[in-house]
């Protein structure tokens, strides 16, 4: 996808950060984060680059590359579709927003509005709002947090909050410290679904709420772990992992754990593909539930991960009809379609 004089302008200097399968065939987005020297700390400050890509086009005009400084440590990326608004969205936890449509619209723009829940005389605080994801469901790109935030992107500069998940009454109470830990228990990980009217937002202390019939529903759930990711098959299955990266399968209110992990770091990102559970992180790579249990997906029986994309495959996008997987991370990206294993760079060019 690369040569030596486009990595060097583009890429050089940066790792991936996040991914997004863009809103036409042959599109992409990376979000790029600038790497830091030894010595460096990422709170001193640091880099950050959108980058799209036309994979079809001529070097030349392959790539779109801009400054997103305004976005933090935790900022993900997405791409909204037709028929909604077709654009690169990027949201960093501080409801900072970033968007990119060709010749339409691009930069920064005002934050997330939100509106500050009042919790009563005797509060310990008035809580605002942080974003901890950016996920495509269909067509619409949402952002979700805490405490319970669940913001769905309607256009430029429109964002929508879906207002109707309460908070915890512990929020709201007068000491520090409860309030503090109910906070601390009222945040959205990941969110996933089959269309807008039909979702699943996870979060802390076993925490599953369910959007039908346009109204969220908290789902009882057999644990208080923390969840972390949620994938939908398209018969309406949901698998579900936590912060030990145990999977769950179920839906609405029946849940089990179909596979029991202690792992020292949850999964990022979960997505159904093909049939199958990917799931992935910064440490181990890219994981899929085969035979009851999750394995390497560069060591499956079936539909084995190349060597050289299971060293890149950290962050995982799903094109909205189900058939291509973008697999990306740190200085590699590859495509997946279910047959071919399309690695689109992998590492600096050689020339």
């Amino acid at each position: 996808m690369f040569d030596r004089e486009s990595w060097n302008r583009f890429m050089s200097g940066y790792f991936i950060r996040d991914c997004t399968i863009g809103f036409e065939d042959g599109r992409l987005g990376f979000l790029l984060f600038e790497e830091l020297d030894d010595d460096a700390q990422m709170e001193d400050g640091f880099q950050i680059r959108l980058l799209a890509v036309k994979v079809a086009n001529p070097m030349e005009t392959r790539f779109f590359s801009m400054s997103a400084n305004g976005l933090g440590v935790g900022s993900q990326l997405s791409s909204a579709w037709a028929p909604q608004e077709s654009e690169f969205v990027a949201v960093g936890i501080g409801l900072e927003v970033y968007a990119y449509k060709p010749k339409s619209h691009k930069g920064r723009e005002e934050d997330i509005p939100f509106e500050v829940r009042k919790l009563g005389p005797d509060a310990y605080s008035d809580f605002g709002a942080g974003v901890l994801k950016t996920a495509r469901v269909g067509a619409t790109v949402y952002a979700l947090g805490g405490p319970f935030r669940v913001f769905e992107r309607v256009g430029p500069q429109r964002w929508k909050e879906h207002a109707d998940i309460p908070l915890p009454a512990e929020i709201g109470s007068s000491d520090r410290e409860t309030a503090l830990a109910a906070i601390g228990d009222s945040a959205f990980q990941d969110l996933a679904g089959l269309s807008e009217d039909d979702l699943y937002a996870v979060g802390s202390a076993g925490a599953v709420w369910r959007r039908k019939a346009g109204r969220w529903t908290q789902m009882p759930f057999p644990g208080n772990l923390r969840l972390h990711t949620v994938a939908v098959a398209p018969d309406g299955t949901t698998y579900i992992t936590d912060i030990r990266g145990s999977v769950w399968k179920g839906r609405d209110q029946e849940w089990e754990r179909i596979v029991q992990a202690d792992n020292s770091l949850p999964y990022q990102d979960s997505v159904w593909f093909n049939g199958r559970l990917y799931c992935s992180n910064d440490s181990a790579g890219c994981f899929v539930l085969e035979d009851g249990v999750m394995v390497g997906a560069h060591q499956a029986k079936r539909e084995t991960m190349p060597a050289n994309t299971a060293v890149h495959a950290q962050r995982l996008d799903v094109s909205p009809d189900g058939k291509q997987l973008l697999i990306a991370g740190m200085y590699g990206a590859t495509m997946y379609d279910g047959r071919n294993w399309n690695v689109l760079f992998d590492g600096e060019p050689d020339a």
